[in-house]
């Protein structure tokens, strides 16, 4: 019992601690950008530019962790690989609507998640809610561009189809630039395509939110 005791509080402890240092981060990171370009769910990924967040700094249904850092510095560019399928649908709206509360006139988020369309069914088998690959025991959605795009057209956002397979099962890359974000796990950079065969690929979208 006492052994369970110290492991919460040290790991209330640890969590407080990297919550604070994050902001003190984020001080500095604001005065430098006139840009706000936040990573969602970072973990220990940092892009030159970008501000990285994590569920104890920024959690992304929570208003006040928003409100906390987002008051005054007004958010410009979202990125989120491969987090939203951990989240339920609520919680994905809970997001967007905090995003949308503290951003600038013009919002673009790019999010990348397992494609729900892939045609090859290992690749289903892997990332499936349930399916045998590393985390997806945790995942709540397999999304297609349908699926994802439906959601966020309800808030008003367009979108851009950066990567992503059809109904068809054809496959699309239309990957230019990281101006809206790097994405690791695409076509391009993951070494599972070397062979110039889709294997692993990301559904990559860009949705861009314009205050009238």
């Amino acid at each position: 019992m006492y052994k369970k005791i110290k492991i919460v509080i040290y790991n209330k402890l640890v969590v407080h601690l990297l919550s604070f240092w994050t902001f003190l981060k984020w001080q500095v990171y604001k005065k430098k950008h006139s840009t706000i370009k936040i990573v969602l769910g970072a973990g220990p990924t940092k892009y030159p530019g970008w501000f990285s967040t994590n569920i104890y700094s920024v959690d992304v249904t929570n208003e006040k962790n928003f409100e906390k850092y987002f008051s005054y510095a007004r958010i410009d560019k979202v990125l989120a690989e491969h987090v939203l399928e951990h989240l339920t649908e609520l919680q994905i709206r809970l997001m967007i609507e905090n995003l949308l509360k503290y951003s600038n006139d013009t919002l673009t988020v790019r999010i990348a998640v397992p494609d729900g369309f892939h045609a090859d069914p290992e690749y289903i088998e892997t990332v499936k809610p349930g399916g045998s690959g590393y985390g997806s025991d945790d995942h709540k959605h397999l999304f297609n561009y349908q699926s994802l795009s439906k959601i966020f057209s309800s808030y008003g956002f367009t979108y851009d189809l950066i990567e992503y397979w059809d109904e068809q099962r054809q496959f699309h890359q239309n990957y230019k630039n990281d101006d809206n974000g790097f994405v690791s796990r695409n076509f391009r950079r993951d070494d599972r395509n070397s062979d110039g065969i889709p294997h692993y690929t990301s559904l990559i979208i860009d949705f861009i939110s314009k205050k009238k």
